[in-house]
């Protein structure tokens, strides 16, 4: 059978999470149906070479469009990563040679309302609420396009982090180098970054190391203004600060290292890869709600279950630290659903196998769908699902949970 010919493409292929998941699509396609390109349409960057140690074709056409129009004229599928802008001269020429099937990976959910929009046969977002959100936005419009939206998440590489993950004694060692034996360690991981690190971040943890001496936060990721206010609160002796770090396997050293993950980022998350890292590691999660802003972080986490999420509360975020301290046996819980969630929901090997699939039928190609397809269609149940997800925030009383679903499920 011949092979289905696609094109992977972004805009530059450095280390962020978009080139990633580039990069674990291009992995997880099966290479006995697919022959894979991927095509940096700006520029190249450190991912370049991981992508090639993969046997896997890479061009950078350094804005070359009459280039990206001879590749498309030989392809059949073109797979573009973007934030849901539709950049006028590269989609002239997607529409020019367009191949069998266009799609779009919408990171953060934008909608460009042009004929261009035409040209794309399947719009996927990486996560539900960002599909929900869109959706509410565009209610209004003659045709709010809900055949070709549809949600597909981002892929975790479970195996690989499995095969990286820290040994006991190294964990030991790393402690003991930071002075962290018989310590309870929160931490975070993100990039230096003040609009992805909310301070509430650190409110919380104030509040729950002033009744436990033992509390110790694990930073990467820092800047001036988070070390000032660590500062002002007084408990900068109690943050062990690293430098940031694109090794996977020092990463999992931190992972294995903290008893739980604090995700506070004041924009929110459109998916959460750290806080999926750090659940396959079997590290609790705690983060918030960011109603507001980016809000994915609710669908990885599930309240209660694979960890919690709290609202925007310095006492709501202490008194969740101060559970999982108090009972070791919910730690365990929540990580080993965590690992489950992750493993049932984001396997990168599922990921593909859900896109593959979706081309087929596209296609009119005979496949197997041996397992239920993780692309998932706009629905009501998606929206009561998120309204749901907002509700149900940890240290909220049911009775208050019950009466906000009656008033927002009206609205």
């Amino acid at each position: 059978m011949k092979k289905i010919r696609i094109i992977e493409a972004v805009n530059q292929l450095g280390l962020g999470g978009t080139e990633y998941a580039v990069q674990l699509f291009s992995k997880f396609l099966n290479k006995d149906r697919f022959e894979v390109t991927v095509i940096g349409l700006l520029n190249g960057g450190e991912r370049v070479r991981l992508i090639e140690d993969l046997g896997i074709k890479v061009i950078l056409l350094n804005g070359d469009l009459v280039k990206l129009g001879q590749l498309l004229q030989e392809t059949d599928v073109f797979h573009w990563h973007g934030n849901g802008s539709l950049e006028p001269e590269l989609f002239k020429v997607i529409k020019a040679n367009k191949p069998k099937i266009v799609i779009q990976t919408n990171v953060f959910g934008q909608f460009d309302n042009s004929p261009f929009y035409d040209v794309i046969d399947y719009d996927l977002y990486i996560s539900k609420m960002i599909l929900v959100r869109r959706m509410k936005l565009d209610m209004k419009l003659q045709d709010n396009y809900a055949s070709k939206r549809k949600v597909l998440p981002y892929p975790v590489d479970i195996d690989h982090i499995n095969s990286l993950v820290p040994t006991e004694d190294e964990v030991n060692q790393f402690k003991k180098a930071n002075n962290l034996q018989d310590k309870f360690i929160a931490g975070r991981i993100g990039r230096s970054d003040d609009h992805k690190f909310d301070l509430i971040t650190l409110d919380g943890f104030a509040e729950f190391a002033q009744k436990n001496e033992a509390a110790r936060f694990l930073l990467l990721g820092s800047t001036p203004k988070i070390s000032a206010h660590a500062a002002l609160l007084g408990i900068s002796d109690k943050i062990i600060t690293l430098g940031t770090t694109s090794d996977l396997r020092q990463l999992l050293v931190y992972y294995k290292a903290m008893d739980v993950f604090l995700a506070a980022s004041s924009i929110g998350e459109s998916f959460g890869m750290v806080l999926a890292e750090a659940m396959t590691c079997g590290t609790p999660v705690v983060t918030i709600s960011t109603e507001k802003r980016d809000n994915a972080q609710i669908e990885v986490i599930d309240n209660n279950q694979t960890g919690f999420v709290v609202k925007r509360d310095r006492k709501k975020i202490a008194a969740a630290l101060t559970r999982l301290y108090e009972d070791p046996q919910i730690r365990v819980r929540l990580s080993k659903a965590s690992k489950q969630k992750i493993s049932t929901d984001y396997k990168a090997g599922k990921i593909a196998k859900s896109l593959e699939n979706l081309i087929f039928k596209h296609l009119k190609l005979p496949y197997q769908e041996n397992e239920k397809s993780l692309v998932v269609d706009f629905s009501k149940e998606l929206v009561n699902d998120y309204i749901k997800r907002c509700i149900d925030l940890y240290g909220r009383p049911e009775f208050l949970k019950k009466i906000l679903w009656l008033f927002k499920k009206k609205i």
